[in-house]
């Protein structure tokens, strides 16, 4: 079901509770379980540069753990208003990644009009969480696609 976008920032204004400006400049960490020595739940990581009041340079990394370890990632550069910063996959149009910046969190929201789309990632890969600020030093942006991965 579509939101329609006015009431969805409004519902996300309140739950920030507050209208004060966030420089969202850091590292986010999305941590997973680990059982039975396998990674099982989603992990990541969002590293984000203010580059002004009004945009902001990101990397973003989201791995769905066990069994198969299917991840996604993007680099861009983002327009940055009321807190929230908004990614639109170009290969999936009809939907847009929101991330909410507080203190001290990074969240996570799909906003879509067909339920089964994916927002350009694999099936159940992105989901709808909050990653947790780690660092509020300036952080390397770069391409995070091969985050984990060893050769």
């Amino acid at each position: 079901m579509k939101i329609p976008g006015l009431i969805f920032l409004i519902i996300f204004k309140s739950f920030l509770g507050s209208d004060d400006f966030v420089d969202p400049t850091g590292t986010y960490i999305l941590k997973a379980e680990v059982k039975n020595h396998r990674i099982v739940g989603h992990s990541g990581e969002i590293r984000v540069k203010l580059l002004d009041r009004t945009h902001l340079a990101i990397s973003f990394y989201i791995n769905k753990g066990f069994p198969n370890y299917e991840s996604g990632a993007f680099m861009d550069t983002l327009l940055y208003k009321e807190n929230i910063a908004r990614y639109q996959p170009v290969s999936d149009p009809q939907c847009n990644v929101l991330i909410l910046f507080s203190s001290g969190k990074a969240e996570i929201q799909q906003v879509y009009s067909d339920p089964t789309c994916h927002c350009g990632f694999g099936d159940g890969i992105l989901v709808s969480t909050y990653f947790v600020k780690s660092s509020g030093e300036m952080p390397i942006i770069q391409d995070l696609s091969g985050h984990g991965k060893t050769s």
